[in-house]
């Protein structure tokens, strides 16, 4: 089933792993502006599930339900393990394999489409972006959260190679979008959203103050780098090797530094579908 350019490798756990700390808390605050506990959620591009499972435990507690979906086997698979480890009780919520390119479900379905950090890895956002309105009620909502990757800040100075980084592996990759979160806005009005009927907000991850957060985003960053296969110099590989071991070392440097931070930028549209 997998249609999407960032899956083409395949499925590779140290990748979904920096995924798995995300909760709505931390990545999705923006839908409870509209959410009903009563609601039916499609989660798209759900991945380990985390936000998911987060949704259907503690906010869709009065007969509402979620639905995940992902175009490989494995991420089912394992959003359905941490379902099972962390909430096994959980009757209203679900996983199943699906694309953004072609949803399993008819139009007019949900009350709420949410899609976290999915569109700005889509070689045809535009097209992802209609098959979201299509299966939301009129009346309903359509949720969509990106990064802006280029606005990525490091410091002090010296750790502007892991914003660097972030860069050049979305550029080799060919399949992530480095400014989706500064055009998000656009490419749903290119989908046929109505303009007026979108509500463009902004929303920062900070690694700072915390410093149980600082040492976990670096070790599941330093783990991406090193298991995920992802590629920075595509022609190169020594260079590519070099890259990567440069990267381990800074991100060692920047977790044990109390003056070093790294804010991520993010945009988000809430589309009340007419």
């Amino acid at each position: 089933m997998v249609e999407q350019a960032y899956y083409e490798k395949g499925f590779q756990k140290s990748v979904s792993d920096t995924h798995s700390w995300r909760t709505v808390a931390n990545s999705s605050k923006f839908v409870l502006d509209v959410l009903q506990p009563n609601y039916k959620v499609l989660d798209v591009g759900c991945g380990p599930g985390s936000i998911t499972i987060d949704f259907a435990q503690n906010y869709l507690t009065n007969g509402g339900s979620i639905i995940g979906i992902e175009p490989t086997h494995e991420l089912i698979d394992l959003a359905n393990e941490n379902k099972n480890k962390t909430a096994p009780d959980l009757t209203n919520i679900t996983f199943q394999e699906g694309s953004i390119y072609k949803i399993p479900f008819d139009d007019n379905t949900f009350d709420l489409v949410h899609a976290h950090q999915v569109v700005i890895h889509l070689e045809n956002p535009v097209n992802a972006l209609k098959e979201l309105q299509r299966v939301t009620k009129p009346g309903g909502f359509v949720c969509v959260k990106d990064a802006d990757l280029e606005s990525i800040i490091a410091s002090p100075e010296k750790y502007d190679i892991l914003k660097q980084y972030y860069v050049l592996k979305a550029k080799n990759a060919l399949s992530t979008d480095i400014r989706a979160g500064r055009t998000l806005r656009e490419k749903a009005i290119n989908a046929g959203y109505k303009p007026d009927n979108i509500t463009t907000t902004m929303s920062h991850w900070l690694m700072c103050d915390d410093r149980n957060s600082k040492l976990q985003w670096a070790e599941l960053a330093k783990n991406r780098i090193l298991n995920g296969g992802e590629v920075v110099f595509p022609e190169d590989a020594k260079k590519n090797d070099e890259m990567k071991a440069q990267m381990v070392e800074k991100w060692d440097e920047w977790k044990q530094d109390e003056n070093s931070l790294l804010e991520m930028t993010h945009f988000e549209i809430i589309y009340k579908k007419s």
